[in-house]
């Protein structure tokens, strides 16, 4: 996929990321190294470097004995772009807010920074992605929300969409009740840091719970018009709403690994987008029965949620696992076949995997 605000039809193994690489691979642990957060920060400056271990940690707790970090480093978030990155400087830079407004204006970095109001961990997921594939990441996003930004321009009556403008070429747009719930907001730090480069320098749009092709990265222009508007995607075809369905992820261990019998941790990830994961269960006999897991509380109504289960895997022979999740709504993820294609709305399917007890 390129930009994981626009190129829906890529599957996840295209991206840099590797998610599976976060992973500890013991028969008890289901854990990311904390020493692993340190190569994203190499180039940063020592606050920085501070302020992002400070995030870093809070989101690596213990759960059950067992240390998970539900944040994913910065260099090893997915990445995807429509036509390359665009390479902006801060010197001519701005944000302009333009279309149906009392008061058209420009601003600069400095402007939004002033009016940060937001930290908040928000989990993006491609709409590319494939059933258990890894284009998708949570990250804790500092910045302002849209609400905030766009009330000082003084929005005119009739609007219908909110249209984001890259600096690579790429739009998209939202809902104008969308950008006005509070929800929404316009990052420059990402884990602390300042927002990198091939994740959208110095500017990019959060949409929580929304597919990445409306996180518009490297944003230049916010254009309120009173007509529908369709990006690039949805102009072949795809989602315009693009919610992100319930998906779950076994993420320990990876499918074909042989273990000893005895009791072994099985972990991964679950979620829901805007909904909210209720619960997540696993079955160890291909789908015919269903076990609960134990969740771990996100980081946010946005973030994913982390699960385990403590399996006593005592009798030998080849296992089929399966994980499913259930959001705030009552409503089970969907089944499928794990190779379902993603068009036009995102990938349905049950993640699995194939083990072996020795």
């Amino acid at each position: 996929m390129k930009h994981e605000s626009t190129q829906p039809n890529t599957s996840g193994d295209l991206c840099r990321r590797n998610f599976l690489q976060l992973l500890s691979l013991g028969t008890v642990g289901l854990g990311f190294g904390v020493s692993i957060f340190t190569r994203g920060y190499a180039m940063a400056e020592e606050t920085d470097k501070e302020m992002a271990h400070q995030l870093l940690m809070q989101g690596t707790r213990d759960f059950k004995g067992v240390k998970i970090s539900e944040i994913t480093p910065n260099d090893m978030f997915y990445q995807t772009t429509y036509d390359g990155t665009a390479d902006l400087s801060l010197d001519t830079w701005q944000l302009r807010i333009e279309g149906l407004v009392e008061k058209p204006m420009p601003l600069k970095l400095d402007d939004l920074e002033k009016l940060m109001d937001k930290t908040q961990a928000v989990t993006l997921s491609c709409i590319g992605n494939k059933v258990g594939g890894d284009s998708i990441g949570n990250a804790i996003w500092e910045g302002v929300t849209l609400k905030k930004v766009l009330e000082l321009a003084r929005p005119k009556t009739g609007i219908k969409k909110v249209v984001f403008y890259g600096g690579e070429g790429y739009t998209d747009s939202i809902p104008f009740d969308l950008a006005m719930d509070g929800t929404v907001f316009l990052a420059y730090r990402m884990n602390g840091v300042p927002l990198p480069k091939e994740h959208g320098f110095p500017l990019r749009c959060i949409v929580p719970g929304i597919y990445g092709m409306k996180n518009v990265k490297w944003l230049q222009k916010v254009e309120l018009v009173d007509h529908d508007y369709k990006g690039y995607w949805e102009g072949k075809g795809w989602s315009d709403t693009a919610e992100i369905l319930t998906l779950s992820q076994i993420l320990m261990p990876m499918t074909g690994h042989k273990m000893p019998a005895g009791t072994h941790v099985i972990g991964g990830i679950a979620y829901a987008g805007r909904r909210g994961v209720d619960k997540v269960e696993l079955s160890l006999d291909g789908g015919t029965t269903w076990n609960p897991v134990e969740l771990k509380p996100p980081l946010s109504d946005f973030a994913w949620v982390i699960w385990r289960y403590e399996w006593k895997a005592n009798k030998k022979g080849a296992f089929k696992l399966q994980v499913r999740a259930t959001d705030k709504s009552g409503n089970i993820q969907e089944s499928g076949s794990i190779l379902a294609r993603s068009y036009p709305d995102g990938a349905r399917g049950i993640h699995e995997i194939k083990i072996s007890i020795t």
